[in-house]
């Protein structure tokens, strides 16, 4: 539920079935599908709040590109990329801080 700003939203349905995405505005809200891989971001460049409501079964979250490459063995990252073989080193991974938002949104709002 949206209190105060904009945000766009999106979310990719099971295995890339499909993209949606919108804006919603104070006042209104959404649900994302369970175990979606999505995002919200504040579209505007001044303070928003927010309410985001998980099931208490698994209230966390998992930055999806960094853990593939951390937490799976070599094996099922091959698989998963079509047999090809990929060297990784862990330690040129991003530490990920989705709160900092897109660097097309930080240089618009500067933060840079």
């Amino acid at each position: 539920m949206v209190f105060r700003c904009e945000f766009e939203l999106g979310f990719i349905e099971d295995n890339a079935a499909n993209f949606t995405g919108h804006i919603i505005k104070e006042g209104q809200g959404t649900l994302f599908p369970q175990g979606s891989i999505h995002y919200f971001i504040n579209t505007q460049c001044e303070n928003s709040s927010l309410v985001a409501v998980a099931s208490s079964e698994d209230p966390g979250r998992i930055d999806v590109a960094t853990s593939f490459f951390k937490a799976l063995p070599p094996s099922m990252i091959s698989a998963a990329l079509g047999g090809q073989k990929v060297k990784i080193d862990e330690n040129k991974l991003p530490t990920v801080d989705p709160a900092q938002g897109t660097e097309e949104c930080r240089r618009r709002c500067n933060l840079l």
